[in-house]
């Protein structure tokens, strides 16, 4: 059997570089403890690449072949407004993946349709690998 995969959602657009992967670096080094592979879309990207050398339906179409590719989804909801997480969600509901978040805040309301997508919420980042190492790898992996 294959290593699990688990894709790693949130918010890049806007963000700066530590914003966007500080979180997903550290649930890539607790789960890789447990033989899970990550998929952290900031790991695939040159930032410093001339834009005019890809294409924003390139970086669409390998982003969601990374989401088919998984056997689960973890979201950071602490920013919750972006599109293309809210694209690569649907599409995990479509394709049968589970979805599980965290970071909610009160000051950033999540969308009633991301809500629809998501499996599980946990409150933290820790809980929610608590219940993944928990239930699905068990389970699941």
């Amino acid at each position: 059997m294959s290593k699990p995969k688990i894709y790693l959602a949130g918010k890049m657009s806007g963000l700066t570089y530590e914003q966007m992967n500080n979180w997903r670096r550290k649930v890539k080094a607790y789960l890789e403890g447990y033989g899970v592979q990550c998929l952290n879309p900031v790991d695939y990207y040159n930032f410093e690449l001339d834009r005019s050398t890809y294409t924003e339906k390139e970086i669409k179409e390998f982003d969601l072949f990374l989401v088919k590719m998984s056997s689960l989804i973890i979201v950071n909801l602490e920013y919750p407004d972006t599109i293309g997480t809210a694209i690569e969600l649907q599409k995990a509901q479509d394709w049968g993946i589970p979805v599980i978040a965290f970071g909610r805040t009160e000051e950033r309301p999540v969308h009633p349709w991301l809500d629809l997508c998501i499996t599980k919420e946990c409150k933290t980042m820790a809980d929610a690998l608590n219940h993944i190492v928990e239930f699905y790898l068990p389970n699941i992996f």
